[in-house]
């Protein structure tokens, strides 16, 4: 007896906690199966103009460079200029001393005066039978020695003086007054920054959208952002190394923002449209191989796929899957799923 009291009591135990097992799973389902609406942002698909773009990387270089180099020796006398100084063609920048240049054409102006003179008259005599044919020979081998002579000293006072072969701004200067000179070791460079260039390389896949006189976008970053320039030259050969096409863009630069060495980005549209429904790259969602867009329907979102065309830094183009007119989620997709309900910001849109 006290056995099947006992069993009875275990039983109801039991029982008991079966069925507060199953109420609590009753009450978790019903949790589960309760969807909260989900806040998103949204934007309405429009027809805009997108286009697709490669980019050639470069650096900015002057439109001239003159290096300037003696063609002698000598100690510079003068310097009058400096480095970042504006200077105009023909303008002084250099001048070494020619004291003793000078004493030297004294001397060798004297002895070519002297050695004509000496020639002419020989060549007078000669022709009255009074001196040799050698005689005449010596004397004019004498008077020519004499006169290169004088035309080289004046061409080392010449060259004594150097001059900027263009307009432009003084960007190196080695030498100061008092120091010597020598030639063929440059003492200043001039370089010519109202109009600069960049000069890159296009992809032979890249070619047939590029033509001399073509204006370009030029991104420099360090410069502020983008600016126009012009195509000047592309080569028709390939290079061998690289095996693209040089190219050579000029930019104007009147007020020198743009300096020699800076990185530069040449933009080349290489696909574009003018009638295409654009959405930001941040609205799709990627689903395994799918790209996949939330379409507003009411308070709920329809799952869909799209086929995707021209990308450019931050959008892409619809080709496929998207109307016109649509409303589509652009913040908080990433949360969504198929009939999803939400709640749509007030406020915000794409």
């Amino acid at each position: 007896m006290i056995i099947n009291k006992t069993a009875k009591l275990l039983l109801a135990v039991v029982l008991i906690l079966v069925a507060l097992g199953y109420a609590g799973c009753g009450k978790d389902n019903t949790a589960n199966v309760e969807q909260k609406n989900i806040s998103v942002t949204v934007g309405e698909a429009k027809k805009q103009e997108i286009s697709a773009r490669t980019v050639i990387t470069g650096k900015i270089t002057p439109l001239s460079e003159v290096v300037i180099v003696p063609k002698i020796s000598g100690k510079a006398a003068e310097v009058p200029v400096d480095v970042s100084t504006r200077v105009k063609k023909g303008a002084l920048l250099v001048k070494l001393d020619t004291t003793d240049l000078e004493i030297s054409l004294s001397g060798a102006v004297l002895n070519y005066t002297n050695a004509r003179s000496n020639y002419e008259r020989m060549k007078s005599l000669y022709s009255e039978g009074a001196v040799s044919r050698e005689h005449l020979e010596q004397a004019e081998l004498a008077y020519n020695l004499a006169k290169n002579q004088t035309e080289s000293i004046r061409n080392q006072i010449s060259n004594a003086t150097m001059t900027s072969p263009v307009d432009g701004e003084v960007a190196f200067r080695s030498i100061d007054p008092g120091e010597m000179a020598a030639p063929g070791q440059p003492v200043m460079t001039v370089v010519n920054i109202d109009t600069v260039c960049v000069e890159g390389t296009v992809a032979e896949r890249d070619i047939t959208l590029v033509k001399e006189g073509q204006k370009v976008k030029v991104r420099v970053d360090s410069a502020g952002g983008a600016f126009e320039g012009v195509i000047q030259t592309l080569s028709p050969v390939a290079d061998a190394v690289t095996k693209g096409y040089p190219v050579k863009v000029e930019i104007n630069n009147p007020g020198h923002q743009l300096k020699p060495g800076m990185f530069a980005e040449i933009e080349l549209v290489t696909r574009s449209t003018a009638d295409a429904i654009v959405v930001s790259k941040e609205a799709l969602v990627t689903r395994g191989a799918d790209k996949v867009l939330y379409v507003i329907k009411g308070d709920l979102v329809e799952e869909r796929r799209v086929k995707t065309g021209i990308e450019s830094e931050d959008r892409v183009e619809i080709t496929g899957g998207l109307a016109a007119g649509e409303k589509f989620v652009t913040g908080g997709q990433q949360s969504l799923f198929d009939q999803a309900k939400v709640t749509v910001r007030t406020g915000a849109g794409s």
